[in-house]
């Protein structure tokens, strides 16, 4: 019996390090990058805030004025 209880613990303690290990090496991913050839993220975001109408015509006129600015002041 005593044996038993031995090996039960042995294996506690095996699958806790075990986990403690697959735990203390897990990777933490880095956001993708921005698509270069896409409009950058900065750009969408104040477009977003700005809540325009739903006009294609003033939105994609208020979008190139944004990016624009965003290549002018160098980003």
């Amino acid at each position: 019996m005593a044996n038993m209880r031995s090996r039960l613990r042995a294996s506690n303690v095996l699958a806790r390090v075990d986990r403690a290990l697959r735990l203390s090496h897990k990777r933490f991913y880095l956001p993708p990058p921005e698509n270069p050839h896409g409009v950058p993220g900065a750009v969408m975001k104040a477009l977003a805030l700005e809540n325009l109408p739903s006009d294609p015509v003033k939105w994609n006129a208020r979008l190139q004025e944004l990016l624009t600015a965003y290549k002018s002041n160098g980003g």
